[in-house]
């Protein structure tokens, strides 16, 4: 006999421990008698030991009176229904009109204009509603996955983002599991837009030097730092000569990382060549990060406003006209309000590089 213990069991539907053979101690005995471990006569079996059971769905345990069990009598006589007490309560709270009509919530809301509902006796259990209605009456939800609401993305007349009418919606038809990537490209709002990142280049592995390169390579010592013995990086560490990153200025090192041959915008050739940035790059917005000083970062876009024009307006964003978000060339930026920004970045939501 093949004995393995451990985890589940692996017939459909069945979670018991795992005995042999990768099922559980009543579908081996099963498999031992009839030669199949989900044999029909071996169900039938078990069902009339059993005897009879609770006509409600799902529910296994025995009548008690009018073919329920004992909890379902109770919320029948309760509440004149058998529907689970969290169900009642959440759909209490849900306007439920036609099937192709929103579902609007009336009860708690977030400042951000979703509803919430609480699941246990703490409000840390609370989750947002169009989550819990579409496990409901659908299923879960993906991993990964976000519900995107399709009225909202249907109705181009909405432009309220807190106060949007949609995000109470709880009808499950209207809202599709998406990626988030997806469902900020799908909004009004948001600053991954039409984003695509970059493709990383490809590094080509550089061999390393296993002795000091100094001295045309005839020093022979072993490497210490820099491609060079412990002697002659000390003679380095020691040499006026050598410019050291720890003495220049910010602005110093902020343009040494920078790619003034960048490309001509197509929509506006006019504006000349981008100055790419070439130091770090969030990869999951495309704006450049620089570094002004230990513990402080900032856009590079933003910084190199800062250079050119002085401090940005309170309440504004740099707006690139070229539509390259890597961009720091200072006559392609412009200081812009939040809403024409956004206004800007509507129109340009498809095009992958576009801000």
């Amino acid at each position: 006999m093949t004995v393995k213990t451990g985890g589940t069991c692996t017939v459909e539907g069945c979670e018991k421990p795992m005995f042999g053979r990768t099922w559980c101690g009543m579908h081996y005995a099963t498999w031992r008698k009839y030669g199949d471990p989900v044999h029909p006569d071996a169900e039938a079996k078990r069902r009339q030991k059993l005897g009879p059971i609770c006509s409600e769905p799902e529910c296994t345990n025995k009548p008690k009176a009018r073919g329920l069990c004992v909890a379902h009598v109770k919320r029948m006589a309760k509440y004149g229904e058998t529907t689970d007490p969290f169900e009642r309560r959440f759909w209490a709270k849900v306007d439920r009109r036609g099937p192709d009509e929103c579902w609007e919530w009336l009860g708690f809301v977030q400042p951000n204009g979703y509803g919430v509902f609480g699941t246990g006796k703490t409000n840390s259990t609370s989750r947002l509603v169009h989550r819990i209605a579409h496990e409901l009456l659908v299923g879960p939800i993906p991993d990964g996955l976000v519900l995107d609401h399709l009225c909202h993305t249907r109705d181009t007349s909405c432009r309220a983002v807190n106060d949007c009418p949609h995000r109470r919606c709880c009808n499950p038809m209207h809202a599709q599991p998406v990626s988030k990537r997806e469902n900020i490209a799908r909004g009004n709002g948001g600053d991954s837009w039409g984003y695509t990142p970059d493709p990383l280049p490809v590094r080509i592995p550089q061999q390393i030097p296993l002795t000091c390169t100094e001295d045309g390579g005839r020093c022979g010592n072993p490497i210490y730092k820099r491609t060079i013995c412990r002697k002659h990086y000390r003679r380095w560490l020691r040499d006026p000569a050598v410019e050291r990153p720890s003495k220049r200025t910010p602005e110093q090192r902020f343009w040494a990382k920078v790619d003034k041959d960048g490309p001509i915008p197509e929509h506006d050739p006019e504006l000349g060549q981008c100055w790419l940035w070439t130091g770090t790059v969030n990869s999951s917005i495309g704006y450049g990060n620089f570094y002004p000083k230990h513990g402080f970062t900032v856009g590079a876009h933003r910084y190199a406003y800062e250079l050119a024009h002085g401090p940005i307006p309170d309440g504004c964003d740099v707006h690139h006209k070229c539509h390259t978000r890597r961009c720091v060339r200072h006559d392609h930026l412009s200081a812009t309000d939040r809403s024409e920004n956004m206004a800007q970045r509507k129109v340009r939501r498809k095009q992958p590089s576009g801000i």
